[in-house]
């Protein structure tokens, strides 16, 4: 089948290098299915929890994965504590790698205390918080977002009043208020006045973010026109590649989902060249402006058509692209490598980060990223299955995500923003047309409504169910997670039958 090149070599391990071992700090969300890459390959994995990390965000792990840890060392504060403990383990250490966004601080004291190779730790805050990374940029004489770090009251009105003219530029007021230290768009409000900055600051300062992080200070941005793309990175010493590129689909829903995310575009350099090429140069700037030497980077932009600044940082996250990994049959299949294979070879092995190309560039096929969404909040009492099969009957249905809890007698949340999607969809065509066409009608389908809630009189009492668990007698639901991507289901090639894959194109 031409979709055997997805599958990873999760149930069959490569032999170990000779007591080389590697250290994975919050390995979490993609971080995990990054852990389990480095197992397949046959590197013991250390597990460190950073101080950062809290408990609930520790679980967010997804479902299915076989990695065997050879040790897991909780930091409490004390580095040269922590260093010991990971040396204790007995194994020579050959990289440290960061999972999470919670461990990139951390990760990059470790790697320091530890001797290997990491990023400066004294330049380790741009890499971290937004506001500062956005000012280095500015620094480097890199077009920048006029921005405010504040934490009273009056540093709004000192905004708002400074930014008047950026802000009302095309007639229409708008700003961006959200966590200097956040995740995906929670926190994020898109404000149409200024009495909507100043409300949306009030909420957000001091409150707890996704991450179980409190939010000290509160970033206010100019709202940024035009498409929003990302760029996942990779580097070794300096030296930058892009290994995917996407464009966001965010749209308004309504007032209380402003930024709802329906999903995702992969794109190859050559679709719009100049463009293109003027994105991937410009986060190479941007990377060398917040020192970022080593390691993986998921950067988001801006850029809108005609307008001279080109793009516009957004944020650096200096880890891999998140979401549970549920996206990685999307760029293994049209690239043959993934943003962790990648970060795997760049930090491990010189001659395969060579051979990676530059940017991404003629894909063999074209790939896109359908997010779940529900329209109701409750406990499910149904899911439209007709729906689902109607998607799944797409050309381009090749993959999906839907954790097991998406099942009648559960409870179910509206979905108003990244943090409130209930799976994915992935999407894969070797005709671009057809594919787009497929996406439209996914989009539609869901958009129409996949699922039903009791009224709340009646609702049964939901029982108490990890987002990610599978019941021991679910066949179906562990068969999906045989892949090593939480419940990732190939209608068309059975999983548990499948051979091993070449190192170079494993998917997770």
């Amino acid at each position: 089948s031409d979709t055997a090149s997805l599958l990873p070599s999760t149930h069959f391990r490569l032999p170990m290098p000779s007591n080389k071992a590697v250290v994975v700090v919050d390995p979490i969300s993609t971080g995990a299915n990054l852990a389990q890459l480095l197992f397949d390959r046959g590197w013991p994995v250390i597990r460190v929890f950073s101080d950062g990390c809290p408990e609930k965000v520790k679980k967010h792990t997804p479902a299915g994965l076989t990695v065997e840890f050879v040790a897991t060392i909780e930091h409490t504060g004390d580095l040269d504590a922590t260093v010991a403990a990971v040396r204790a383990v007995g194994y020579e250490l050959e990289a440290c790698f960061v999972g999470c966004e919670t461990g990139v601080l951390f990760a990059d004291l470790l790697a320091h205390g530890l001797s290997l190779t990491g990023n400066d730790v004294a330049h380790s805050q741009l890499r971290r918080n937004k506001f500062l990374q956005t000012e280095a940029v500015r620094s480097a004489g890199l077009p920048a977002a006029h921005q405010a770090l504040v934490q009273r009251a009056e540093q709004v009105e000192e905004f708002l009043s400074a930014s008047a003219a950026t802000l009302t530029e095309s007639s229409a007021f708008k700003a961006v208020v959200k966590p200097v230290d956040g995740a995906g768009s929670d926190g994020v409000s898109i404000c149409d006045s200024p009495d909507e900055v100043r409300n949306a600051f009030s909420a957000l300062s001091g409150s707890i973010n996704v991450l179980g992080l409190q939010n000290v200070g509160v970033l206010l941005q100019e709202y940024l026109r035009g498409d929003e793309f990302v760029v996942d990175t990779v580097s070794r010493n300096g030296v930058h590649k892009c290994v995917a590129l996407w464009v966001y689909d965010k749209r308004w829903v309504s007032d209380d989902a402003p930024v709802v995310y329906y999903g995702m575009r992969c794109l190859q350099v050559e679709d719009d060249f100049s463009k293109y090429s003027s994105m991937i140069a410009y986060i190479f700037g941007v990377l060398d402006a917040i020192k970022l030497t080593h390691g993986a980077a998921h950067s988001e932009i801006k850029m809108e058509n005609g307008n001279p600044r080109g793009p516009l940082l957004i944020e650096v996250n200096g880890r891999v692209h998140g979401g549970e990994g549920t996206w990685l049959p999307i760029p293994q299949e049209c690239a043959g490598y993934t943003h962790i294979s990648a970060l795997a070879d760049a930090t491990l092995d010189g001659a395969a980060f060579e051979a990676l190309p530059a940017v991404p560039t003629g894909l063999r096929k074209r790939g896109s990223w359908v997010t779940v969404r529900s329209n109701v909040a409750g406990v499910l009492s149904a899911v439209d299955a007709a729906k689902m099969d109607l998607i799944r009957a797409l050309p381009s249905y090749h993959s999906e995500y839907l954790p097991p809890t998406l099942a009648p007698g559960h409870p179910v949340i509206r979905t108003t923003d990244a943090c409130s999607v209930h799976g994915c969809f992935n999407l894969i065509n070797s005709d671009a047309a057809a594919l787009e066409r497929d996406y439209e009608v996914a989009q539609s389908i869901i958009d129409s409504g996949l699922f039903s809630v009791f009224p709340p009189e009646v609702s049964p009492a939901s029982p108490a169910r990890s987002v990610d668990s599978v019941d021991a007698g679910d066949e179906p639901a562990q068969k999906r997670q045989a892949v090593g991507a939480p419940n990732v289901v190939n209608k068309r090639l059975p999983h548990l039958d499948a051979p091993p894959r070449p190192e170079s194109t494993e998917t997770m």
